[in-house]
């Protein structure tokens, strides 16, 4: 969680940091009508069968994208004489899959999905709406998956597209790894026999 609230604390706008920490240190749902038990964020991984598909994947996920997305935007700035707001590519990036924790729940030792009816990007967004977050940053969060059939999961924006890289890029390398070393484990593995 440090980390996360150390990348946080790059944010220049007082009251936009102030707002991401404090959902990160507590996210909640607005919404009292929509109730779900919270997992610790800090335990979460960052998907079932997938990426980051371990205890604590969520928070290295989450680390990764804003780090990818920060060397993105300065690549980006120097390159093409662009202005990228990084309080928005921040705050978006720390907060792109922030309702995991209550769409990802342990049960015994495995994680699983908890029912929730609402998509990680659209409930992330939708609560970050109730708090009033800038709609840039809803934006990013919003389509940080990109086109799914819907028009509005689009990323219409420079930080928002680059969010939606910075997602894809790291999800696929850690994807990339995690299944490289298991081949050369179980290669291994069988020629020992």
């Amino acid at each position: 969680m440090e980390r996360l609230i150390k990348l946080a604390e790059k944010i220049e706008n007082k009251k936009l940091r102030e707002k991401v920490i404090e959902i990160l240190k507590e996210p909640t749902i607005s919404n009292s009508e929509i109730i779900y038990p919270i997992s610790k964020l800090e335990k979460v991984p960052a998907w079932v069968s997938g990426h980051h598909n371990y205890e604590g994947g969520l928070i290295d996920h989450i680390e990764s994208v804003t780090n990818i997305s920060l060397m993105l935007s300065e690549n980006f700035e120097k390159m093409y004489k662009i202005k990228i707001n990084k309080d928005y590519l921040i705050a978006g990036a720390l907060l792109h899959d922030i309702m995991k924790v209550f769409i990802l729940k342990k049960e015994g030792r495995v994680w699983n999905f908890s029912g929730t009816l609402l998509d990680h990007a659209f409930f992330s967004a939708a609560e970050l709406y109730a708090r009033n977050f800038p709609e840039e940053v809803i934006h990013i969060v919003a389509s940080h998956g990109g086109d799914l059939g819907a028009a509005g999961a689009n990323p219409r924006t420079l930080e928002a597209l680059i969010v939606f890289y910075a997602d894809m890029i790291d999800a696929g390398i850690e994807s990339q790894i995690n299944s490289i070393n298991t081949e050369d484990l179980l290669s291994f593995l069988i020629k020992k026999q």
